[in-house]
């Protein structure tokens, strides 16, 4: 009896154990390196203070002190149980100090950090800051990972805080290589950077040991201002081309993170009007995230630091970036990128496609791509600056146009002359005009125009052609301005004395001025329009046109300025040929 209760009681206390065990399982353990860490609060900071105090400085971890005993089994005699082969130990890889590295080519230079193997900065040789030295296409940052840093999933990893091997080669058909190394209880990486003549890199990263990793372009581009140097907003905007379909992502747009695939895509980038850095997926890449950010001020040093949106805790005076993470499907990751300005001659050489990120406007590109191309054969072939191209391409659109706006200034002299009929008539509909309520009489306003338009008519002309040298140039004036705010190679370029960049306003006024001069010259050499209202009109556009002409870039005004020298020279002309004919019918 004793003996049956006893198996009862052992039965039921397994029974309960295994309930128990089923019902509230062990949590997983989990390991520190897979703790995660704030991608954009922090993520290039130390991480290897969080690792376990069990390491020795070889990188070996020490043994656990645990003895592995022999197992009794019920009458059984004792079997030697087989240790399991201790892991092997980790080869360390890794520099003694944090040093920085740079490589030069024809276009720029580039300088890494071996702690975490990230950009530190990338110089443009051929483009200036507007504070002037070279434009950095990095953007400064306090302690947020830099480009090239590995992410995590939603933080970044202890690989950004290791100190990586590298090691310099130039190669033998030119350009350089640059590879890092790193292998510690870190974790394990390769990064290798590629530069060939034609200034893009190739970028071979292998990360071992991490799961859903992925590597960090931006937050934001350059260190320019909100406003760029032409005196227009900056387009703050994310790219990308799949198939024959480009799409942009604004940055002031976005409050959540859009995700490609990697599928068919070409490329996708950050970009602003005039510079952009541009990832194409080679091999090994499942997605690229977008994610929109907010830019802040750090009190302490006066770097930027980036943070998450949190619509919440947003503040006024922040400003929206944007950045990439490129996602890795397994251990290799590769992409060609680009650091550099959209540049349309370079661009469209290169086999990807990055010219299309030159944006000339749905309609605007019509005129402007051709305005453009004929400034860059004029500036190359002629060996002339940009502003004396500007002249140029004025003059020969000027001779384009010119048997249209040659034939709407005579149409505007015969107006002139039939000036006292049309006065005539409008005098004789003066007082019925309206009734004796002060109400429009339409019956009369529709007799007058018919009576007005008839003696128009009997002379040949054409009252609105007073019109037409205006709408000619509107679309062309437009054209210019996309052109000089969109052209890197208009950006910075200097014309004469104090014009030192045509993208720019000017900075004395004197253009506009000089511009509102001429142009109150040419209003009073051509015939003024007999309308009443038009003439109003045209004499308040110069004043009009010269205060807006304070803003726009000084190389819009100087096409405004040279078109109106021109027009006025083409007055003269044919108040020179009206004058002979009327001596020669005078004789």
């Amino acid at each position: 009896m004793e003996t049956r209760r006893l198996m009862l009681a052992a039965v039921l206390s397994v029974l309960i154990l295994v309930v128990w065990q089923s019902m509230f399982p062990n949590p997983p353990v989990r390991h520190p390196d897979q703790e995660p860490t704030e991608l954009l609060e922090g993520a290039g900071g130390n991480t290897s203070d969080t690792q376990s105090s069990s390491t020795d400085p070889s990188g070996a971890s020490e043994p656990s002190g645990m003895d592995v005993t022999d197992v009794e089994s019920d009458g059984e005699p004792d079997e030697p149980v087989e240790e399991a082969e201790p892991e092997a130990p980790i080869e360390l890889i890794q520099a003694a100090e944090e040093e920085t590295v740079e490589i030069e080519t024809s276009r720029a230079r580039a300088v890494f950090s071996n702690k975490g193997a990230v950009l530190l900065s990338y110089r443009l040789k051929s483009h200036a800051a507007s504070e002037g030295g070279e434009l950095d296409l990095v953007r400064h940052r306090g302690t947020d990972l830099s480009p090239f840093g590995i992410v995590s999933g939603q933080g970044g990893s202890s690989l950004n805080s290791s100190l990586f091997v590298w090691k310099k080669k130039d190669l033998p058909e030119g350009g350089a290589e640059l590879r890092f190394e790193h292998s510690s209880e870190n974790g394990i990486a390769e990064k290798v950077f590629t530069w060939d003549d034609s200034g893009f890199m190739t970028v071979r990263i292998r990360v071992e040991g991490t799961p859903n990793w992925g590597v960090l372009l931006g937050p934001g581009l350059n260190n320019e201002s909100g406003k760029a140097t032409y005196g227009q907003t900056v387009d703050k905007v994310a790219g990308y081309k799949r198939g024959g379909e480009l799409e942009v992502i604004r940055a002031d747009k976005q409050e959540d993170s859009t995700f490609l695939s990697a599928r068919s895509l070409d490329w996708v980038t950050l970009e602003d009007n005039f510079f952009l850095v541009a990832s194409m997926p080679v091999s090994g890449v499942a997605e690229i995230e977008v994610r929109p950010v907010y830019q802040r001020d750090e009190l302490r040093d006066g770097k930027s630091r980036f943070l998450p949106i949190d619509t919440s805790s947003q503040e006024d005076d922040l400003s929206k970036e944007l950045l990439l993470i490129v996602g890795a499907e397994g251990r290799d990751l590769e992409m060609v990128s680009y650091f550099g300005a959209k540049q349309y001659s370079y661009l469209s050489d290169k086999p990807f496609g990055l010219e299309k990120t030159i944006r000339w406007g749905a309609y605007l590109g019509v005129l402007a791509k051709p305005l453009y191309l004929a400034l860059e054969w004029i500036h190359s072939n002629m060996a002339v600056n940009y502003g004396v191209a500007i002249m140029l391409v004025t003059l020969l659109l000027r001779l384009l146009f010119f048997p249209l706006t040659h034939k709407s200034q005579e149409s505007m002299g015969k107006m002139q002359e039939l000036n006292p009929k049309v006065q005539a008539v409008r005098n004789k509909f003066r007082n019925k005009l309206k009734d004796k309520q002060g109400r429009p009489n339409v019956e009369a306003q529709k007799q007058m125009n018919e009576e007005v338009m008839a003696i128009y008519r009997n002379a040949g002309v054409n009252p609105a052609s007073g019109c037409l040298p205006m709408l000619l140039q509107m679309p062309v004036f437009f054209a210019f301005f996309r052109l000089l705010t969109t052209a890197v190679e208009l950006r910075g370029a200097a014309w004469i004395l104090w014009i030192q960049d045509l993208s720019q306003p000017d900075p004395y006024y004197l253009l506009p001025l000089l511009m509102g001069a001429t142009s109150l010259g040419m209003q009073k050499m051509m015939p003024s329009s007999p309308d009443p209202m038009q003439k109003r009109i045209m004499q308040m556009m110069p004043i009009m046109f010269t205060f807006f002409a304070f803003a726009f870039p000084s190389g819009l005004v100087l096409y405004w300025l040279t078109n109106n020298i021109l027009t006025m020279a083409q007055q003269l002309l044919i108040n020179k040929m009206k004058a002979r004919k009327a001596a020669a019918t005078a004789e």
